[in-house]
């Protein structure tokens, strides 16, 4: 009989030591950044559904509305329906674990945590300057941490109304003389928050750890959003081009070719959302996005993120798209 044993020899070993090094090194990447993705999406989830049901209570109690600041909101209603840990105001964000800056979509430009939502400043949430309701002109946001320990930093509208019908819309015409309605959605978000999972930790990049939630109506058509916006518009020449546009049938599209299953179309709340954080966006020129809502078989949900308003447009129209993560 054949006594002899057999082994792998030294350099058949290191063969497949560099191979599976090889492989681990183009795979370790993409696995650590879905990892990532799930912890922002699982803050985007535990943020809304807290504050979210929280807003829902109260807008059922009748106390979503009339308050006369954040901060008397977030004090006197919010912490009877959310587990605060601790609060601070506008001048000491940094304690409740807020960034003092952070950088907007494109995880390039920088800008300083706002105190104000009040547009027409490089500061400021929403990017225009003259549109905004008198509830949330010149108030000060409000910052809590919250019992699961998230920081957020919260702006309040004491006088949001309910969603309008199409006969309470107003009435404009397009270019070629038709007519379509349009409304404000300022006046109908109750309060718009900034949150960030980690506290002062990294990355502090819009759309991954730092995160927009805003809750609208204050009646029982309370709805509460959360929405992590893709980093740049949509492109027909891909990352970083010139940003093209779409009509609303072939807009979906557009987030499968540039960003893949992830992402999808916003709907016409999370677009309302996404349009009242347009510096934190890195969209201050404004322009119409897409939401994906339809009104009926011939109108769409257009989102205005310049002035604010939400248009009942044609879905032969063609406009931006800005897509957010599923």
């Amino acid at each position: 009989m054949d006594n002899k044993s057999y082994a792998f020899t030294l350099s058949e070993i290191l063969i497949t030591l560099g191979i599976i090094g090889v492989v681990a090194a183009m795979t370790m990447p993409v696995l650590i950044n879905n990892i990532k993705y799930h912890g922002y999406d699982g803050a985007k989830r535990k943020v809304l559904n807290s504050i979210g049901e929280a807003g829902r209570l109260l807008a059922i109690e009748g106390n979503l509305d009339g308050a006369s600041d954040a901060e008397t909101f977030v004090k006197e209603r919010l912490s009877k329906k959310l587990s605060i840990a601790k609060m601070c105001d506008s001048a000491h964000l940094t304690d409740c674990g807020l960034p003092s800056k952070f950088l907007k979509t494109n995880g390039k430009t920088e800008m300083n945590m706002p105190t104000k939502m009040k547009g027409g400043t490089a500061a400021s949430v929403f990017n225009y300057g003259s549109e905004e309701t008198q509830a949330y002109a010149d108030k000060n946001s409000y910052g809590f941490v919250t019992g699961n320990g998230y920081s957020v930093n919260l702006f309040y509208n004491g006088a949001c109304i309910p969603d309008k019908s199409m006969s309470a819309m107003s009435t404009t015409t397009d270019s070629n003389g038709n007519p379509y309605k349009y409304y404000r959605i300022q006046d109908q978000m109750c309060f718009f928050a900034i949150y960030d999972m980690n506290g002062k930790g990294g990355p502090n990049v819009v759309g991954k750890d730092i995160g927009l939630v805003g809750v609208f109506y204050p009646n029982e058509e309370t709805k509460a959003v959360a929405a992590l916006p893709a980093d740049y518009d949509y492109s027909g020449a891909g990352r970083g081009g010139a940003k093209s546009t779409r009509t609303f049938t072939t807009a979906p599209k557009a987030c499968d070719d540039q960003f893949g299953k992830d992402y999808r179309m916003p709907d016409r709340d999370e677009a309302a959302l996404m349009a009242m954080a347009g510096n934190l966006l890195g969209i201050t020129n404004g322009g119409g996005y897409w939401s994906g809502s339809v009104v009926d078989s011939g109108l769409a949900w257009l989102q205005d993120f310049y002035g604010g308003n939400r248009y009942a447009s044609p879905v032969t129209y063609g406009t931006y798209v800005r897509c957010v993560r599923r």
